[in-house]
């Protein structure tokens, strides 16, 4: 009798973003479209209360006492106990999401949220998401109760979603946003037309048909209104180095990346300093940094290297990022 036990079969990691942000800011309005959007990826959210998550009936497949189930593939399930145990039974789910999404109280640190998520190997980390009420923002701040809950909040965001934009005049709009990147740790900051966001924000790519990622090419996104945003526009771009990267080089590159990043996810041919190559999932998201083993659902495109960059990426910034990614490749022996 062969007593050799067979390996288990390693799964890749379920991605987690967090949303937060102080009450009445719109994060519910917001995970409400993320639900409803035609993204065609499977998404599971932990919610305080299914009493604020307004989803159209004609979406609901079937519900039971803590979970919805609805068409386009999604789960939403109340959080109920230690949020340590909702994490172990979603990550035994047999049909696992491809994002978990976890909307936190708006009396909440999202960023310590994040760290419990993090506990669990199963999940990685690709966002911390904090939306603001516009209107509200500056009266918030200054509460001696609640204001220096609410900066914390904004200091532990990977993007800061500005919502409500549409209850102040067109001609402030634009202050409104710059005012809120002043506060934030980050420059990625969005505005909510009505609660939708740029689904890269999440998302590799935009479009239910996710292409490879050599292919995964541009994607932008225009907020409030049909004509020229005086926004800056939101950005995936997939960029590609030939050979082998010299892993010490790319890893102090990609921690070095500029604040306008929000994060970075791809494949990469690597080189370790005794000489050993291999090809890692490379993960950017909030300045931390992961290169792992690919696991069985875990594909890489090929020889190259290709890394996705998503952010604010303008002509000049996509030529940076390509230079840069360039000079981390292994240089030959003159």
């Amino acid at each position: 009798m062969n007593s050799a036990a067979t390996p288990p079969t390693v799964r890749a990691p379920i991605d987690l973003a967090v949303i937060g942000g102080y009450l009445g800011a719109g994060k519910t309005t917001v995970v409400n479209h993320l639900l409803e959007a035609p993204h065609g990826k499977r998404i599971a959210v932990l919610v305080n209360d299914f009493g604020a998550v307004n989803i159209d009936a004609r979406l609901v497949r079937a519900r039971s006492d803590d979970v919805i189930e609805l068409d386009n593939g999604c789960i939403c399930c109340t959080i109920g106990g230690a949020l340590v145990d909702a994490l172990a039974r979603l990550a035994a789910r047999e049909d696992r999401p491809d994002l978990l999404l976890i909307e936190a109280s708006g009396v909440s640190d999202p960023a310590k949220i994040a760290q419990v998520g993090l506990l669990n190997s199963a999940f990685r980390l690709t966002a911390v998401l904090v939306v603001v009420d516009a209107p509200e923002l500056v009266r918030t701040l200054v509460d001696p109760l609640v204001g220096a809950m609410a900066q914390q909040q904004i200091d532990s965001a990977s993007a800061v979603i500005v919502a409500k934009l549409d209850l102040i005049a067109p001609e402030s709009r634009e202050r409104a946003v710059s005012d809120v990147r002043a506060l934030a740790a980050t420059d990625i900051v969005v505005p909510a037309d009505y609660g939708r966001v740029p689904l890269a924000l999440l998302f590799d790519a935009s479009a239910p048909q996710t292409r490879a990622l050599a292919d995964a090419g541009r994607w932008q996104h225009r907020p409030l209104g049909q004509g020229a945003s005086v926004f800056p526009t939101f950005t995936s771009v997939a960029l590609a180095a030939p050979g082998v990267l010299e892993k010490g080089r790319l890893r102090a590159w990609l921690k070095a990346l500029p604040r306008t990043i929000l994060r970075a996810k791809g494949f990469v041919r690597v080189v370790d300093a005794e000489g050993r190559v291999s090809t890692r999932v490379c993960q950017v998201a909030g300045r931390r940094l992961r290169m792992t083993q690919p696991t069985q659902g875990e594909h890489a495109p090929g020889a190259e290297s290709v890394l996705v960059f998503i952010g604010f990426i303008d002509t000049e910034t996509e030529a940076m990022l390509r230079d840069g990614l360039l000079a981390c490749c292994l240089r030959a022996a003159a």
